[in-house]
């Protein structure tokens, strides 16, 4: 009773916290009628929750641009640290930051989560570079601020606001294994309505040389063709100096062969993507408030068939969902922050005994305090999910920068996770006794920043703790057990480790170098034995190596920029093999040519230029050395 009066009060405190800035953002929208608005940039970005305590990478526009014609999985996997869990090229790619789970890392497109209630999970290989044009990596648990499944981390994905500029950009490529595609991208409007087109379409036969082993002979991938193509439209209508209203859709449409594992011959099975996302948001700034108001409907339907065993499947989910957010900054040293959330997901497979709906509905709230060498953060959300009430979900976090140069950085959160619609309904195999997982993560980090005229250098060191209780994993069938892969709740989930970064940009006459490096070492363990799956206390998790380590080095030159980027990551444990270790390589040159409101960019990129063979999910071969040429022009 004492924890249900508890929860009363905080959802009560939350709507009161609401409701008092909403009216004091009332009283001050009347004292701005009356005076000329000054001009203020207005964006359709959620309002700010993860950006005190803990460790983000960014990733620009410029980082991103020799990319924008592969995906999301791609990009990842060639500029940051992080293990991307891939099947191989352009297929299923998932990923666990920090040891978790792909379930454990939340997508969020311009703030909409990304979240498909079936799976828990979203294909990376399934976000075009293209339709996205800045991405962030937050690491750690986010759950007071997104709620179930932030427990790793965030990737967030944003365009830029709508330019003011009429031009157009149009991108042509061809490559190895029957790659090629292109994508225009349009940004036009009068007066006070812009409007921004992207279109993509991409094939690739996927044939791709792979070896087994060193010395081994190359092989020839087969059934991997991948057709993919999309459009991403926005519109962006001023209201006014302080208010926008944004609108967005993304269509898609993906059809995959699926290829046989290296203990196969042949494979007949493929499956095929439908996606439709939509969203809508209003933002009001003023002097001391911001109002954002969004909704989104999320449409996705994924159909897969084998025709060797005569199986096909139709799964489908559709999710409603909708925001209400502000923050007032009554002075410099106090910033706060409140919001409700709800949701309505429904999901329908051959698998499902009926058509499964969930509701969900949240409130939040944050504190934001500063002082001259302290920052401080309070955030708490509380959830409802169906009939179960979450934990009441917090995080507080601070900084200090009383020391010239360095900034030390710490955080304590509590999160949770919701079993999956799959987890409890699939059939065979689901679980309608999964509890949900609930644990605390706590990272402390030092960063510092070194800057003169012609030298950039910043650093920084984290170490991060995070227990999950009940933490649910899909096991395999076991004999005189069990026929079917079936999920479990594990009773607890240790995962520790360090990341370490370091940026230096320096500048000559001539040139500009930029050095990156990181280096993320993680152990996530099983604290309990698991005698049926033979796992002791203390094994790493499946999917986890141990190290992970990028470094890259970009060089301009008048027009010309040629990069390089390592990969190296350890060993880790597969659910049939061991995987080894591996080192990857990729380099890019690209030369550009100006003349009056024409651009011209002639571009080559090299992956795999080592043609190491490795694998990441064991029996799916990655491929060999490719090579990718293009030509990007641009009007404005």
């Amino acid at each position: 009773m004492q924890s249900v009066n508890a929860r009363c009060v905080y959802l009560t405190f939350s709507f009161i916290t609401l409701w008092l800035t909403s009216g004091i953002n009332f009283l001050h929208a009347q004292i701005d009628s009356i005076h000329v608005l000054k001009q203020v940039e207005v964006t359709a970005e959620r309002i700010d929750l993860t950006d005190i305590g803990k460790h983000t990478d960014q990733m620009g526009k410029s980082m991103l641009s020799f990319n924008d014609h592969d995906d999301l999985a791609s990009v990842l996997a060639k500029q940051t640290p992080l293990f991307v869990r891939s099947y191989g090229s352009g297929t299923l790619a998932t990923l666990g930051i920090r040891g978790g789970s792909a379930s454990h890392t939340q997508i969020l497109w311009n703030g909409i989560p990304l979240r498909n209630p079936m799976l828990g999970m979203q294909d990376l290989a399934l976000i075009p570079g293209v339709f996205f044009d800045e991405a962030a990596i937050h690491y750690g648990g986010h759950g007071s601020a997104f709620g179930s499944g932030a427990v790793g981390g965030l990737i967030s994905i944003s365009n830029e606001p709508v330019s003011l500029q009429n031009r157009i950009g149009i991108n042509v490529y061809a490559g190895s294994w029957g790659r090629r595609g292109g994508d225009i991208q349009l940004d036009y409007g009068v007066g006070k309505i812009r409007f921004s087109s992207r279109l993509f379409s991409q094939h690739a036969e996927n044939n791709y040389r792979y070896r087994l082993d060193k010395h081994l002979p190359e092989h020839n991938q087969v059934h991997n063709q991948i057709n993919d193509k999309g459009i991403l439209q926005e519109v962006s209508y001023a209201l006014n100096d302080r208010q926008t209203l944004t609108g967005r859709l993304w269509y898609q449409y993906a059809d995959r062969q699926i290829p046989p594992i290296s203990t196969q011959t042949t494979s007949k099975s493929a499956q095929q993507d439908k996606i439709f996302r939509a969203s809508l948001q209003w933002n009001y700034v003023a002097d001391k408030f911001h109002w954002q108001l969004k909704s989104a409907w999320l449409d996705e339907i994924n159909d897969y068939q084998d025709t060797l065993i005569i199986l096909y499947t139709h799964n489908q989910f559709r999710t409603w969902l909708a925001e209400a957010a502000t923050s007032y900054h009554p002075g410099n040293n106090i910033s706060i922050a409140g919001g409700i959330y709800t949701e309505v997901a429904q999901g329908l497979s051959e698998n499902y005994q009926d058509l499964k709906t969930r509701n969900q509905s949240a409130v939040f709230s944050s504190v934001k305090l500063a002082s001259k060498n302290w920052m401080w953060r309070l955030q708490a959300r509380q959830e409802i999910t169906e009939s179960i009430w979450s934990p009441l979900l917090v995080d507080v976090s601070t900084e200090f920068s009383g020391i010239k140069k360095i900034t030390f950085k710490t955080s304590l959160s509590r999160n949770y996770r919701m079993p999956t619609l799959n987890d409890l309904n699939w059939r065979p195999g689901g679980n309608p006794d999964l509890v949900p997982e609930e644990g605390w993560a706590v990272e402390a980090g030092i960063h510092y920043k070194w800057v003169t005229e012609k030298i950039k250098l910043s650093t920084s060191l984290t170490a991060y703790k995070r227990n999950i209780d009940q933490w649910i994993m899909w096991m395999p069938p076991v004999k005189g057990l069990r026929e079917y892969w079936s999920p479990i709740n594990i009773a607890e989930v240790n995962s520790r480790g360090f990341e370490t970064r370091a940026n230096v940009s320096w500048t000559t006459n001539q040139c500009k170098f930029d050095l990156h490096a990181g280096l993320d070492l993680t152990w996530s363990t099983f604290e309990s034995e698991l005698k049926q799956f033979q796992i002791e206390a203390g094994e790493q998790l499946f999917y986890v190596p141990v190290e992970n380590y990028m470094s890259g080095l970009t060089v301009h030159f008048h027009s010309w920029t040629g990069y390089y980027n390592h990969h190296w990551f350890g060993p880790s444990t597969g659910i049939n093999d061991q995987i080894r270790a591996a080192n990857i390589g990729s380099a890019g040159l690209s030369v550009d040519f100006q003349k009056h409101r024409l651009k011209e960019s002639l571009y080559i990129q090299a992956d795999n230029i080592w043609n190491v063979p490795y694998r990441i999910i064991e029996r799916r071969p990655m491929p060999g050395r490719s090579f990718t040429a293009g030509v990007r022009v641009s009007f404005f």
